[in-house]
């Protein structure tokens, strides 16, 4: 029996919750349109439909999505499940990482 590897393209939203110190814990929308060509992934990736921002050096491996959003210095290492992708988000500011927590369901 052969399994199917997981494919990210599609329309996926959900939130995204900053974990750092600074952060009031409270959950931010976020949306994606991805686009997965067997270990290459492309596509577009922020708070809404209308405000995107280009994935960068994005693969997608057993499961594993990561890339980058260069615009804001954000590093993706996300794990999709079926219709859910969860991960992290890291970026550098003022010499601090910061850390956030992505949830995504994917869109019909």
């Amino acid at each position: 029996m052969t399994l199917m590897a997981a494919d990210a393209t599609g329309k996926w939203s959900g939130t995204i919750v900053r974990l750092d110190p600074d952060s009031d814990g409270e959950a931010k929308p976020a949306y994606m349109v991805l686009k997965q060509d067997g270990a290459k992934l492309t596509g577009t990736a922020g708070p809404s439909a209308s405000e995107q921002f280009e994935v960068q050096a994005g693969k997608a491996v057993e499961g594993r999505l990561t890339f980058q959003i260069q615009e804001h210095g954000m590093t993706f290492d996300l794990k999709q499940q079926g219709d859910e992708i969860t991960g992290e988000i890291t970026r550098e500011r003022d010499g601090q990482t910061q850390k956030a927590k992505l949830t995504l369901k994917r869109q019909n």
